[in-house]
Formats: C-alpha cells, structure tokens, sequence
C-alpha cells in the first residue's frame, strides 16, 4: 500500500490509508493510516464510513480487492479474484494459461484467492480451495497497463523476481520486480494484456502475469496497482497514480517510455528481528518497519531499490546495509 500512498501524495492528493500493516514511510506520506481489521464486513462498513466523512474517493489495493465499495478504478469482478472462475473464463475466449490438471498429475495447488504467491505448493490431489495447475519453467514476468475507455497504454513490462533465496523468499513467493523486460514476445505479451483490459473492462491501472516457457502463459489479472509500481516509476520518471486518475477520468494518456533500468526487491526476514532503526526518507529502502517492531521468520521485512544495470549489486548491498543498522548478521 505504501507505494500508492506515496505516488498519490507526490501527485498532489490528500492521502489516507486503511491498512492491516502500518510501515514508518506510510506515515510519512498519508495524512492519516486507519489500521484495518480481520473482519471482512466490518473493514467494508469502516472504510465506506471513512470515504463518506473524508468525502474521499476510494482506490482497493492488494488484500482488499473484495471489499464490496465502490472503486475509483475497475469494478473488481468475481472472474478475476477466483483463480479457478478466471481460467475458465480465459478458456472461453481462447487465452493462454498453464493446464488444470486431474487428481492423480503432478503439477501445483494455488489458492483460489490470495496472490503474491503465497501458498503455492506441489502435489497430485487437489484440495478445497486450491486449483491443480501445470507447472510451467520459465521466466516469470508481467505486464503494467492503463486503460480508459478509448485509450491503451503500457505503464511498464517487468521481469518478476519470485523465490530469490538472496532476499530469504522462499518457494513461489513474490519478491520483486526489475522494469523494463527486454524479450522477444513482449508484443505478445503487450497483446494480450490489452485484449484482457478490453474482455474484462478494466479502467486505470492493471496488470497481468505471465509465464514466458514453451509459450506465453497467463497466470492472473490484478484489477488494481500492482508491486511493480516502484520499479516503473523508477525507471521512466512516470506518476503511475496520476496516470490512472487521467484514464479513470477519460482525459488524454501519454506514452510511458523507460529511461533507465530500476528494480525493487522484497526482502523478507531471515528470522525473528526486532527492528532498532527504522531509516524513513532513505532513498534505498521502502516499507520501512516502525521502529520497536518484531518480524518473524519470512515475514515481509521491507523492500529495497536500486537503478542502472548493476541493479542486482546493489540490491543485495542495499539488504546488508539495512540488516547492519538492525545489528543482523546475514
């Protein structure tokens, strides 16, 4: 939520945030950061309550894309959240994704809902809740888009880092994003993100995951902000914020060209820490923990981000810079 929050204030908005995780540049972007609860209805009630006496508009990002509000962006529909809804639906028009497989076929269970990667596990049966997928080796990577009601255009196309030991991911899970994506099928790819944008009518900023293996394979559409925001903004000097408000609004989009390459990566705890400083306003970090604060084990630290084609160098300088000042060895 962190980095919406902070696009939206540096495009000139008010900012508040309704949140389950408060990090210390939160604060220092929103006006004010609302904690969330575990109920789903009663984070419904609060936070149409909060649009209402704030008279602000309001924008679901990740973990909340099934509030039933009313969004200042894409209807957030059912197909899209529901894994299993979305492949069949994908099979209707024709598109592309990793085969659902039959009990008894190795392949990968994937919760119906959730992203970032989390649950994912290998088996043979499926499970309620899960679909059984193929695994597909390949390069995992996505496209960002914008999208109004008469216009198209690529925010970013980003290499996905998922599982990158370096940064104590472990498995299938997310942990960050180098834009822009230089391969051969980015036309492809490109395509049919803006196929998807249409069938679905998405409006403002989405993304879509792929797979590049033996073929272009879609793996989800997420009708909201996605993790590459940093990256891409990073690399072309763009206000994806701003840029989705325009297309929300039907005004003018202008092309997003990358200036330089820029990635963020996720980095996670790689055991329990207790958080001694907590660097706000340090160009290299993201997410910052509030000082005081205990992360266990392969909880979301915070994130890190660097430029230029050394990027990776960087990152993992940028990591054991953080963990000096918290007094971890890694």
């Amino acid at each position: 939520m962190r980095n919406v929050v902070e696009s939206a204030r540096k495009a000139g908005y008010e900012v508040y945030a309704y949140t389950k995780h408060i990090d210390a540049d939160l604060i220092l972007y929103a006006e004010k950061v609302f904690r969330a609860v575990e109920n789903h209805k009663e984070n419904e009630k609060r936070v149409k309550e909060l649009s209402e006496s704030l008279n602000a508009e309001v924008i679901l990002s990740s973990g909340f894309e099934l509030l039933d509000v009313e969004n200042f962006g894409s209807k957030v529909r059912e197909e899209l959240v529901d894994k299993l809804k979305f492949y069949r639906e994908l099979e209707k028009i024709g598109i592309n994704f990793p085969k659902l497989l039959s009990d008894g076929e190795r392949g990968i269970l994937k919760p119906r809902i959730g992203g970032g990667g989390e649950g994912i596990k290998f088996g043979e049966i499926n499970e309620d809740g899960y679909v059984h997928q193929e695994f597909v080796e390949g390069i995992p990577c996505s496209v960002s888009a914008v999208r109004s009601e008469k216009e198209f255009v690529v925010a970013g196309v980003n290499l996905m880092l998922v599982g990158d030991r370096n940064f104590f991911a472990s498995k299938f899970k997310y942990c960050g994003n180098v834009t822009p994506f230089v391969h051969e099928r980015v036309e492809e790819m490109v395509k049919i993100a803006e196929d998807l944008g249409e069938h679905f009518e998405l409006i403002g900023n989405y993304g879509v995951d792929f797979i590049l293996g033996d073929d272009v394979y879609v793996l989800e559409v997420n009708p909201r902000f996605q993790g590459s925001l940093d990256s891409i903004e990073l690399s072309s000097d763009v206000n994806l914020f701003e840029l989705h408000v325009r297309a929300v609004e039907g005004k003018k989009l202008e092309k997003v060209k990358p200036k330089r390459t820029a990635a963020r990566a996720v980095v996670f705890a790689p055991r329990r820490v207790k958080i001694k400083v907590s660097p706000t306003g340090n160009p290299f970090f993201g997410d910052i923990p509030v000082r005081g604060e205990v992360y266990d084990k392969e909880s979301p630290l915070l994130s890190v981000f660097a430029t230029g084609n050394n990027y990776y160098e960087k990152l993992l300088s940028r990591r054991n810079l953080y963990f000096k000042m918290q007094g971890v060895k890694v």
